[in-house]
């Protein structure tokens, strides 16, 4: 070929081919040596692209045609700048890959998509700092996306392929009261083989100590930035989750994405614990304090509204079910829902209102709850829950339980109302309401209840006589019957039961119908001997009662009745003295005035004294004495038989007129 005969234009061509033989050859080269000189310019080119340094060490490899992706001994990346962190990313042995079209849309503002990344080692340090920045703001500050609209700058890689031999993940935002250490291994994406991560994680979040076992199938859906409303929000993936959260045992599988930012989360759930007050504290959630409980359901999450099914709750000896919905997207945040259940024993709700788990030392100390209210708590949330029990227990045997309990529970501003309170016992009914408001340190209470047409040998139980062995059935139903009406209106103020109690100012009115008094209680109240000894032999039997009536003043604390008879054919029984809930001491007495003729009747008031922890029956001394020492000089100086003398009883006729409506007894 004779290169003179070439035109220029055939010259110029030949060059250019050439040139881009050489060039391909040259790039067909550069990516079958992986373009090592390309380091330097690749490292800077990625430091402008991030915004933060990046540092590529050891072997580099770098592919920029088909499937373009970096492979490099030692990756380091700068966190976003203002933050008190040395990198967001350390890893060793990484490959990354990605599509230049990716990259391309990420300089226009969209998140950054990768196809994969893999590391041996990967040291993560997720940090947001008070003001809003994170350590994972980097590339473009601002922008718009692909699509016209804004990118956020603070969201986190997609990535196709994450696989990590070996991972450890810092998650800092004081905004959310979080810092978690996550230790993790795993893999996720499109590629083949196993898919998923398990973790061991430690720290807190929202102030709740964390430490947990974790299993996921994947791990950026749990760590992604979503916002609520976003079109494309994070996928949702298995989770399994067991260890401890505060001083609770947790256990959880379902799915879960974006736990740090618009978290959402769906699955069965267990808890158990020392207290609900233990569970709900680092929530935010006022829960009362009570015995251990365990629980089971499901629980689900979507941007600031938490729910949870509760299929069984039990809480010591109490068996319990609920709906419930915790809103925080409210101020301030608001429970809603229902709790339900077989069984609520009283006792198990005595921490609440200041009664101490462990038991009192027998023989000393006071008897009314001094522990007090936790007021601050009541400020912290609104609630609005239905109440359905089918039974309060008591928890004595004493005592019958309530039947089906239904009310309202509301927490509004401080203001604590148990609203339409209504339960059966004893074929009647107990109904009204209850208020505690807590403005500052000091909480006001108010109750107003009315019982109506119950049976109250059904109710109290303890009025009951037991049955003798060989005897059978008791002689008398009850030592007390009747139908028992009574209304109750009080109000106090203070910072625990106790001193709640010591300010209570108000009254209380108890009026039996259609009752009796067992003929041998009636006896023995009076000190009559000789009929009690009768009644005894002969078998006790019930004595109609003509009326039946309590009215108590409580004024500070201190409660007095006003008028307080028990009236039958036999006797009329007369009770005052006083109750100081202040401190916890009893002075009553108990008068009878026997009706008919008695031989032997030491005829004094019955006395009860001491505190209510360990009261003291007695009797009034001063009047007996002088009985006592008239028949023993009677019977020194006429004989035996006249030492009965004054322990004759003749018996009063009955007053004219109801002694229950004839107004309190003058001390």
């Amino acid at each position: 070929m004779n290169w003179r005969v070439w035109s220029g234009r055939q010259r110029g061509l030949l060059v250019g081919v050439g040139l881009a033989a050489a060039l391909a050859l040259a790039v067909f080269a550069g990516e079958l040596a992986g373009w090592r000189f390309l380091r330097q310019p690749t490292q800077d080119l990625m430091t402008r692209a991030a915004g933060v340094p990046v540092v590529l060490e050891g072997e580099f490899r770098l592919r920029l045609l088909r499937q373009p992706g970096l492979a490099v001994q030692h990756l380091v990346v700068g966190a976003a700048p203002g933050l008190p962190v040395t990198h967001l990313l350390d890893a060793q042995d990484v490959q990354v890959a990605w599509r230049w079209l990716d990259v391309w849309r990420w300089q226009r503002g969209d998140v950054l998509q990768l196809r994969r990344l893999q590391a041996r080692t990967l040291d993560a340090q997720l940090i947001r700092g008070a003001d809003g920045r994170a350590s994972w703001q980097i590339g473009p500050a601002s922008g718009r996306s692909s699509s016209g609209t804004p990118a956020s700058p603070g969201a986190l890689p997609r990535v196709g392929t994450l696989v990590v031999d070996q991972g450890h993940i810092v998650f800092d935002d004081p905004q959310l009261a979080t810092h978690l250490e996550i230790d993790v291994h795993g893999r996720e994406g499109t590629g083949s083989g196993p898919q998923g991560y398990e973790a061991t994680l430690t720290g807190r979040y929202r102030e709740l100590p964390l430490r947990l076992q974790a299993r996921s199938g994947a791990v950026l859906p749990l760590l992604g930035d979503d916002e609520p409303g976003d079109e494309a929000p994070a996928p949702a993936v298995a989770v399994q989750v067991e260890g401890q959260a505060g001083v609770s045992d947790l256990h959880f599988d379902g799915h879960a994405s974006a736990l740090w930012s618009a978290a959402r989360l769906e699955g069965a759930v267990r808890l158990r614990g020392p207290s609900l007050a233990s569970l709900g504290e680092p929530l935010g959630v006022t829960l009362p304090h009570t015995p251990p409980f365990e629980l089971a359901g499901r629980l689900s999450q979507s941007p600031g509204l938490w729910h949870l099914r509760a299929d069984r709750m039990a809480i010591g000896r109490s068996l319990l079910a609920g709906d419930f919905r915790y809103d925080t997207r409210r101020q301030p945040a608001q429970l809603s829902g229902r709790l339900q259940g077989p069984r609520l024993v009283l006792a198990d709700l005595g921490p609440a209102v200041g009664v101490p788990q462990a038991a009192q030392p027998e023989g000393g100390g006071r008897v009314l709850p001094e522990r007090r209210f936790d007021l601050p708590s009541l400020r912290a949330m609104d609630a609005d829950v239905q109440v359905q029990i089918d039974a309060l227990d008591f928890a004595s045997t004493a005592v019958a339980s309530l039947r089906g309990l239904r009310s309202r529970l509301l927490l509004d501003a401080g203001v604590l109302q148990l609203q339409d309170f209504q339960a059966q016992v004893g074929g009647g009914q107990v109904a009204g309401s209850m208020r505690l408001e807590a403005p500052a340190n000091t909480a006001r209470w108010a109750t107003d209840l009315r019982l109506t047409h119950i049976d109250i040998a059904e109710w109290i139980r303890g009025l009951r006589p037991a049955a003798s062995p060989g005897q059978g059935k008791a002689p008398v139903r009850a030592y007390l019957t009747g139908e028992l009406n009574a209304t109750v209106k009080v109000t106090g103020s203070g910072r625990s039961t106790a001193e709640i109690l010591s300010t209570l100012d108000g009254t209380a009115t108890l009026r039996l119908g259609e009752g009796t008094l067992s003929h041998l209680a009636t006896e023995v109240i009076g000190l009559d001997v000789a009929q009690a000894l009768g009644v005894a032999i002969r078998g006790d039997r019930p004595l109609p009662l003509r009326c039946a009536r309590v009215e108590l003043a409580v004024r500070s604390g201190v409660v007095e009745p006003e008028l307080a008879v028990l009236d039958n054919r036999d006797s009329t029984l007369r009770a005052t003295g006083r109750v100081d809930l202040r401190t916890e001491s009893l002075a009553l007495r108990v008068i009878t005035r026997p009706k008919d003729l008695s031989p032997l009747s030491l005829r004094t008031p019955v006395t009860v004294t001491g505190t209510l922890r360990k009261p003291e029956l007695g009797i009034q001394a001063r009047g007996l004495a002088g009985r006592v020492l008239g028949a023993a000089a009677l019977g020194t100086a006429v004989g035996p038989a006249a030492a009965l003398l004054p322990l004759v009883d003749p018996g009063e006729r009955d007053a004219a007129g109801d002694p229950c409506v004839n107004g309190p007894v003058r001390r």
